[in-house]
């Protein structure tokens, strides 16, 4: 059996943030005369970072917004998740049950978005400051290098890494980067569809519950 590390993202598989930020999302998007929806929000923008998605809406709607409205989006983003945000349901016993000496967070979020995510939710003994964000490497999602600077910072090659990720945009990138995937669709709100979409971007395997993640870590150890 060889011995493998396990990155999970952060937005979406260990917090369920992402109707939290689509709604900050939405609302700079409106004060800025850009009319949008959630739904449409999360289905054209999950995974994605908030430049990338601020740089095609200005392109598509010839938008302009302020110097400061990613500051603006982490101001509002944190105070929102100190008052709302959840752990995804069976996060916690997912790694206490897998048993794993430690993990990583590979993420398109700001490290320290996400570093406040694992304090709020209760994560960060799991995790330490093993957070690999896009504001380390040159490229964010849905190019690899955010997980293969993941895999270097915790020792390993990318290809004895698990990766869990629940958008395209991630898996797109942990499979570019040579790792193994897990997609997770259990926060999606149609999880058939995107589990389809998972597969064909390249996960080995989808899941919708948490509780069936350490057999599925625990079985693809045992082939590998």
């Amino acid at each position: 059996m060889k011995s493998h590390h396990i990155i999970f993202d952060c937005d979406g598989v260990l917090v369920d943030s992402e109707p939290l930020s689509m709604k900050i999302d939405v609302e700079l998007l409106a004060e800025n005369g850009v009319m949008m929806s959630e739904e449409e929000a999360h289905a054209r923008f999950v995974g994605k970072t908030f430049a990338a998605m601020i740089d095609e809406v200005s392109h598509e709607f010839g938008a302009s917004f302020p110097a400061d409205t990613s500051a603006q989006k982490d101001l509002r983003l944190l105070a929102l998740y100190e008052r709302e945000l959840k752990m995804v349901p069976g996060v916690a016993e997912a790694l206490a049950a897998i048993g794993h000496h430690h993990y990583s967070v590979a993420s398109n979020s700001p490290a320290e978005r996400v570093a406040a995510a694992l304090r709020i939710t209760g994560l960060t003994p799991y995790f330490g400051e093993r957070i690999t964000s896009f504001e380390h490497v040159a490229r964010p999602k849905p190019e690899p290098d955010v997980f293969i600077e993941a895999a270097n910072r915790a020792g390993y090659r990318p290809k004895d890494c698990i990766v869990i990720e629940d958008s395209v945009t991630g898996v797109t990138a942990a499979y570019r980067a040579g790792c193994h995937v897990l997609g997770f669709t259990g926060t999606n709100p149609e999880p058939h569809a995107q589990e389809l979409k998972l597969k064909a971007a390249g996960a080995s395997f989808t899941f919708s519950a948490m509780s069936v993640l350490p057999g599925l870590v625990k079985g693809f150890l045992h082939d590998a």
